[in-house]
């Protein structure tokens, strides 16, 4: 083609056609100016498509974060619910003054735990971070995730926290009262137990605590799985 353009220009300036050659030389740069602008939307194409391929992955990660989180979240309140039911056995065992059972010392063991320890997913996040936030096409998804890791992310963590904290007034004040055993604990004198209001305040504290954490975490997982249909629904389409 090339060599095609050459010897007509050589033809058209030995036959001295002046008027020619400027029509053919303008054409010639419309032809170089088009290929360059093919070549360019090629290029754009291609980055278009690399990009297209780094979004869903982006959008794979953050829903697996998602998911995490929810599985997560959910195995934290099977916990409690566990905690709060040894919790209303002892209660009852001992607002009943009910003599000590050896199928209570598990009881007694999960009752005194406040609390689970509950780390959540970011890594997709970060990776989206790192990629730049244009890499999602759709604006109001992307904001959502925005807005869920940098917002309401920390702001339910800091409550969570709140709620969650540790009561060591209590652990200090019940470990001379009972004798430890493999995730069990044996009470060393059960008549003190039933007096001691101090113990039994604290086990109902525990379990409104509990509670409070199984409201919060509900209502978190409904945040989740709220962001992480938006997610789906981009990978869908």
């Amino acid at each position: 083609m090339i060599k095609l353009f050459r010897k007509i220009r050589q033809r058209l300036l030995t036959e001295n056609k002046f008027s020619n050659y400027f029509l053919y030389a303008i054409g010639e740069i419309v032809l170089v100016v088009i290929g360059i602008l093919i070549a360019l939307q090629i290029n754009n194409w291609n980055e278009w498509s690399k990009d297209r391929v780094k979004e869903k992955e982006v959008l794979v990660n953050l829903a697996e974060n998602f998911e995490l989180n929810i599985e997560a979240l959910e195995s934290d309140i099977e916990s409690l619910l566990k905690f709060n039911t040894s919790s209303r056995i002892v209660l009852n065992v001992l607002d009943n003054q009910q003599p000590f059972a050896d199928s209570l010392a598990k009881h007694f063991h999960m009752a005194r735990l406040p609390k689970t320890i509950l780390s959540l997913s970011q890594s997709g996040y970060e990776q989206y971070k790192n990629m730049g936030y244009g890499i999602i096409i759709d604006k109001p998804t992307s904001r959502e995730v925005v807005d869920f890791f940098e917002s309401t992310l920390p702001t339910w963590f800091t409550r969570y926290t709140q709620v969650n904290a540790p009561y060591v007034p209590f652990i200090d004040h019940h470990v001379p009262l009972f004798i430890y055993k493999r995730e069990s604990l044996v009470p060393i004198n059960m008549d003190h137990l039933y007096k001691d209001d101090y113990y039994l305040g604290w086990m109902r504290a525990y379990m409104e605590g509990r509670n409070t954490l199984i409201e919060i975490e509900s209502e978190f997982i409904k945040e989740n799985q709220r962001v992480l249909q938006l997610i789906k629904d981009e990978l869908d389409d």
